[in-house]
């Protein structure tokens, strides 16, 4: 029953996003001439010629029927054609999602690697000095807008220390060890603004299972501390690690933008800038709508997961 109730949750939440994406998109200032200076626009197109592109696209309709063929469309899986691009959404946003989609997966792997090791050390070493030190660089890390440690990492390696390229545009053409090079500095820019906020939702995690009387109760039987802390503390802890997951990966799209921007990298916050700068409503309705639509997956899966990891929640 308790699936049954997710499903109908999140169903409805996509619907939410799905209405709330086209509303809000349209309710924005511009238009999708806004993007050409006046003079220029004057030079180009006549307004019989904007009024006729405008009814060719739909935009002089009112926003009820825009928002019921955006809809029908949509259950087609048709996100529409770009006005800009000229071709279908889909076709122009994979390449740029498929590169975002490497960036994160790569960064959050490294970043929940690092996370739940020094995650754990911290909780079981938080009354030690090393301990407290541990804490306070994870806290100042977690601290640093992702904006900021992408410029600390970008000068510090590529300026200071060139040891890997200032930008990650990918070159066509390019060997595969150049690719990977120009990968290494976003990458770890995203896993390190990651990294402090995963070893600090670990350690509360963590903490909280350490001070639960059956962990006093495995020590008392003599257990070896490293076997309680695997089979019986980190399992635990595992369902609140994972819910708190993923609302980090949803976030991170966020982090991920200002990561893209800085070093260049033609992802899908890269494509954002485009759309909007030419009020592209398909394309933006549609980058909007795959971005929301990883976030209410990721949290769908970990809703899912909690409740067939903890026990109590099998029964509701």
């Amino acid at each position: 029953m308790r699936e049954v109730r997710v499903v109908l949750h999140y169903a409805a939440l996509a619907v939410l996003a799905v209405v709330l994406n086209f509303v809000l998109i349209r309710a924005a200032p511009g238009s999708p001439f806004a993007g050409m200076d006046r003079d220029e626009l004057a030079a180009v197109l006549t307004e019989d010629q904007k009024q006729s592109l405008s009814a060719h696209y739909g935009l002089n309709r009112p926003l009820p029927a825009q928002l019921t063929a955006y809809l029908t469309r949509l259950a087609r899986a048709d996100l529409g054609i770009s006005l800009y691009f000229q071709e279908p959404v889909a076709e122009v946003i994979l390449p740029y999602l498929s590169r975002t989609a490497l960036l994160v997966a790569l960064g959050f792997l490294a970043a929940t690697t690092g996370g739940l090791v020094l995650g754990v050390l911290s909780a079981t070493g938080h009354r030690l000095p090393w301990g407290r030190v541990l804490l306070v660089a994870m806290t100042t890390l977690h601290a640093l807008p992702p904006f900021l440690l992408a410029m600390l990492i970008l000068l510090g390696f590529a300026v200071s220390w060139p040891l890997f390229p200032a930008t990650a545009t990918l070159l066509p053409g390019e060997p595969l060890s150049a690719q990977i090079r120009r990968l290494v500095l976003p990458v770890a820019a995203y896993a390190l603004w990651e990294l402090g906020l995963l070893c600090l939702l670990v350690r509360g995690a963590v903490l909280d299972v350490l001070g639960e009387p059956f962990v006093t109760y495995a020590r008392a039987k003599g257990l070896p501390e490293r076997r309680i802390l695997v089979h019986h503390v980190l399992r635990a802890a595992a369902p609140p690690i994972i819910s708190r997951a993923a609302v980090v990966v949803g976030v991170s799209f966020g982090g991920v933008f200002f990561v893209e921007r800085v070093f260049a990298y033609p992802g899908i916050g890269t494509l954002a800038l485009v759309a909007q700068s030419r009020f592209d409503y398909p394309l933006l309705e549609g980058i909007f709508l795959v971005s929301l639509g990883a976030i209410l997956l990721c949290n769908f899966t970990s809703d899912l997961l909690v409740a067939r990891l903890d026990p109590r929640l099998r029964a509701l």
